[in-house]
Parts: C-alpha cells; sequence; structure tokens
C-alpha cells in the first residue's frame, strides 16, 4: 500500500511537471523576429561579443553578473558543435530563454521537496500545484533574464543554509558557499542573502553559548566560516572575473543602476514610482499579477500565522522561511524602483508559507471545508495563469499584430512616435516616414522643444504609441508631468486633433489576466514587454 501511494504521488508530480512544461516551453521564440524585451536584448548583445578564441571574455555589461551572460555563451559553444547558427543573436535569446524555462520548470519539484522537508507531504504538494500554474513562473520562464536563475537558487540557498542548523558539516558548508557565490555572479543585489547562513550559524551555536562552551566550538565555527566565504568568493570570481580585471567599468555601472534604484538619479523609464508607497505598492500593483488576486490575501494572514506558530513551537523552520522572504523583500520594497521583476525571487517561499499555514490551518477543519477552501485557490490559479498565458503566449503579439494592421489600413506617410520604446521596429519594415521625439523629455523642454513637438504634430497624419509605458505615467501623476499630462489628456479626448483609430483588442482573457485594465492595473513592466497596449491615432 506504501509503495502504490508512492507511485501515485511520483505519477502526480511526473504530470504537474508535464503541464508546467506546457505553460514555460510554449512559443519561447515570442517576438520573433524583433524580440523585444530590452533586458533581454542587453544580456543578449553581451553575450554575442564575446569571443572565447580571441580572447574577448570580457562581458562590457556590468548591471547583471556575468554568471547568466558565460552560461548562455558556452552552451552556444556546445550548440555550435551540432547546429551551425545563422544568427547568433537569435541563438543567444533562445538559449537564455531555455535556461529561464527549465529552471522555472524545476521549481516545481523543487518546492514540493523543500515544503516536504520543512512541514509535511501535503504542503509540499499544495506548494508545486501553486508554482505550476504561477503567473510569475510562466512569465518570466519566456524571458532570457537572470530572475528564474536568482529565484532557483535562491531558494536551494534557503534550503542548504536550514541545513546548517542541524547539519554544520563541510559538506553543506561548501554547498551554501557554492549557491551563495553564484547567486553573487548573476546579481550582486543578492548579497542581503548573506544574512540567511549567518543566522543559521548562530542558532547551531546557540546551544553552546547558553552552556558557556562556545569558546571550545569557536575555532571550528570561525574555520568553517572561512571556507564558506572563500568558497563564494572564489565562485564569484570564477564566474565573474571582469568585476576584478575591469573593475571600474564595473563600479560605474553599480553606481549607476544604484542611484536609478533608489531615485536619485532621474531616469525616463523610473516615472511610475512616484508617490508609490513602499509594501503597499507591491501587494496592490505587482502580486495580484505575479500570484493571483486570491493567493495575495491570503498570504498576508499565512505570514503571520507562521511567525505565531513558529514562535509558539520554537520551529526554526517556519521562522526562517519568514526570515528568507523578507531578507528577499524588504531590501526591494523601499527602493524607489519598484519593478515587478524585483518580487519574482520571492514567489517560492509565498507558495511555502501560504502552502504550509492552509494544510496546517485546514488539517483539523472538516474534510468538505478543507476540499472547498483547496479547490477554490487551486481553480483562481488556473485560471488566472491560462488567462495569462493564453493573452501573452498563444495569441499573436500584440506589436506584430498592429504592426500589420497598420500597414493594411494607414498609409506611409508622416507620422510621429515615442523615443526608447522598442516596439517601433515593428512598424518599421513597413513604414519610413515615422519621425520619433523625446516625449519622456516634455517637462523638460525649452521653448524650442515645445515649438519643434508642435510642428510634428502639426504635419504628421498619424500618431503611434507602441506602448503604454510613457502615456501611463504622465497621466498617473500630473502634478510631476504637467506637461506630459496635458499632452497626452488632449491626445485621448480628441482636442489635440487626433482621433484614436487602433488600440489593441483587450478579449475575456486579457480582461482577466489585467483586471479588465491592461495598462492601469498593474506595475507597468507586467505587461508592457510581452503583452503592451498599441495606440494609433489619425488626424481628424
Amino acid at each position: 500500500m506504501h509503495l502504490l501511494k508512492r507511485y501515485k504521488l511520483i505519477a502526480s508530480l511526473f504530470l504537474l511537471s508535464f503541464i508546467g512544461g506546457i505553460f514555460r516551453f510554449y512559443n519561447l521564440n515570442w517576438g520573433a523576429p524583433f524580440y523585444f524585451h530590452p533586458d533581454e536584448r542587453n544580456i543578449t548583445f553581451s553575450i554575442a561579443q564575446l569571443n572565447l578564441f580571441v580572447h574577448q571574455m570580457n562581458p562590457h555589461f556590468f548591471a547583471y553578473g556575468s554568471f547568466p551572460i558565460y552560461l548562455a555563451y558556452f552552451t552556444g559553444l556546445i550548440v555550435d558543435l551540432f547546429f551551425k547558427p545563422q544568427d547568433l543573436f537569435v541563438q543567444a535569446v533562445i538559449i537564455s530563454r531555455f535556461y529561464s524555462a527549465i529552471l522555472s520548470l524545476l521549481l516545481i519539484p523543487s518546492v514540493y521537496f523543500i515544503g516536504k522537508k520543512i512541514a509535511n507531504e501535503r504542503a509540499g504538494f499544495l506548494a508545486a500545484i501553486l508554482s505550476v500554474f504561477s503567473v510569475g513562473f510562466v512569465q518570466f520562464a519566456h524571458f532570457g533574464t537572470v530572475e528564474m536563475l536568482l529565484t532557483f537558487f535562491g531558494i536551494w540557498f534557503f534550503y542548504f543554509s536550514l541545513k546548517l542548523i542541524k547539519e554544520f558539516n563541510l559538506r553543506n558548508i561548501i554547498f551554501v558557499g557554492v549557491i551563495f557565490g553564484i547567486l553573487m555572479a548573476t546579481k550582486v543585489s543578492s548579497l542581503p542573502l548573506l544574512l540567511l547562513p549567518l543566522t543559521t550559524i548562530f542558532f547551531n551555536s546557540w546551544p553552546k553559548i547558553r552552556k558557556r562552551k562556545l569558546s571550545s566550538e569557536l575555532s571550528k565555527i570561525l574555520f568553517k566560516t572561512l571556507i564558506f566565504i572563500f568558497v563564494s568568493i572564489l565562485i564569484f570570481a570564477a564566474f565573474s572575473p571582469y568585476v576584478f580585471l575591469d573593475f571600474k567599468s564595473f563600479f560605474s555601472s553599480m553606481q549607476y543602476e544604484s542611484s536609478v534604484a533608489l531615485g536619485t538619479l532621474p531616469v525616463f523609464y523610473t516615472g511610475e514610482f512616484f508617490n508609490s508607497v513602499p509594501v503597499i505598492f507591491q501587494f496592490i500593483k505587482i502580486y495580484p499579477f505575479l500570484v493571483n488576486p486570491l493567493l495575495t490575501i491570503f498570504f498576508i494572514p499565512s505570514f503571520f500565522y507562521l511567525c505565531f506558530k513558529g514562535i509558539k513551537t520554537k520551529n526554526l523552520k517556519y521562522l526562517l522561511l519568514d526570515l528568507s522572504y523578507l531578507i528577499l523583500f524588504i531590501p526591494q520594497a523601499f527602493m524607489f524602483a519598484k519593478w515587478t521583476r524585483y518580487m519574482v525571487p520571492t514567489l517560492p517561499f509565498i507558495y511555502l508559507i501560504i502552502s504550509i499555514a492552509l494544510v496546517d490551518l485546514l488539517g483539523r477543519r472538516l474534510l468538505k471545508i478543507r476540499f472547498f477552501a483547496l479547490s477554490a485557490i487551486i481553480a483562481v490559479s488556473i485560471i488566472f495563469t491560462t488567462a495569462y498565458f493564453i493573452t501573452a503566449f498563444i495569441k499573436t503579439d500584440t506589436l506584430i499584430e498592429a504592426s500589420i494592421w497598420a500597414k493594411e489600413h494607414i498609409d506611409n506617410v508622416d507620422t510621429v512616435s515615442e523615443v526608447y520604446d522598442l516596439g517601433l521596429i515593428a512598424f518599421n519594415p513597413f513604414f519610413s516616414r515615422i519621425t520619433l521625439f523625446n516625449f519622456y523629455d516634455l517637462d523638460n523642454a525649452g521653448a524650442a522643444k515645445i515649438e519643434e513637438v508642435n510642428y510634428l504634430i502639426s504635419k504628421s497624419e498619424y500618431i503611434i504609441l507602441p506602448s503604454d509605458r510613457i502615456f501611463k505615467t504622465r497621466l498617473s501623476n500630473p502634478k510631476q508631468f504637467p506637461i506630459g499630462n496635458s499632452f497626452y489628456s488632449s491626445l485621448f479626448n480628441g482636442k489635440l486633433g487626433f482621433t484614436k483609430i487602433y488600440e489593441t483588442p483587450c478579449d475575456i482573457f486579457c480582461k482577466i489576466t489585467y483586471f479588465n485594465d491592461p495598462t492601469f492595473s498593474f506595475e507597468y513592466t507586467a505587461s508592457v514587454f510581452d503583452r503592451p497596449t498599441v495606440y494609433i491615432f489619425k488626424k481628424i
């Protein structure tokens, strides 16, 4: 009977992984041949300019670590042995997306295993189901960026750090050091995670501290801690050598990225974060998209329940699970820039916290109540993830769809559009008379620039907005952008002399995914890369 139960469990996990694989691997080539994601393109350009054979391995890109860049590059060298690529850029995009998809898939059995170790099999299985039907995991499985690397290694870093409490041996120390080195080589903002193994080392030492026997063990603890630091630095240096060899470029990049994140350097792509309230913003504008609104609501009491239960029963596993979430959440939540991608590494912790709390609470309730509650949670997760999957990856890319519509319905005449938006490259094959204007700088522009935009508007027959990334921030923040707000308000209400002739249609799946409003419901990067809303206006 026990063996039969084990076979059923394995079969169930295999089925879940198969379903998760469909959601993650289908249409990995989305956006072809343009590939609109800017972070993805930055990483890919860095990969494409590497050349081991002429000793050019400087990534010349330090916004992220070198590990994902080298991983994709050396994978490409292996692929080249069997298939000669026609385009190195496209190859790098697909390889990067493949790694994101496979790591997103591996998160399913990972959260099951870790949930089982922390609590029990039912909690682990529920966490696995929630991971299968996770909008965040499905979305970032299709992006050739670093988020899935950070998420996958982040949850295993937690697990091996947790093992240090009872098994403070050299093997686990090395595992933790290797994973931390990879995390740092993927993104240096992983540094706060250092608090986790330090905390578990403290808990391992606490009984000896209470018995005043720490002095006899101090040398062992110090030695193993130094081994952890040494291994971490070694792995980090191996995967990010040019942090040291080209430190000037690395340091300059870190200064720029930190200034953008903290809001001390105003840039065009952070305009939406004015007046955003930390924590509240994440729970209103990010998590309802990444994990769905019902799980967002369930997570808050689940988090505090595990805190209470952990303190009451002295269960360090529960307390460290909550602590790990906070280590990942708090530094990102209180930055000026609050992009959706910052919250992705917290998702497996959210699923584990919710699953452990629900299984513990509902395990004491009537079978019918438990069945209804879990069915509702799983059903909502399936509905939101399926709706997003259809909207973003089954339907035609909205930019390509809009460009085809434009080719068939408008003339190749003077047209004005926005700068810094990769979406416009879908229109370039059909329209040669598009003038780009920096509408981001309207509020900082002098009289000459205002005259220039007025002239462009007067001579243009069409205005194309390839996405909602500019007008959303201008319409949402009239105090910060009074001129931009006035311009876009006049454009949409017709006072500028143009009428809307095209808007990306939003069907029932789109309405479910974005709460009936793909522009204003969530933080704009939730949709601007894989499902932007395109507008075309014609002069009246």
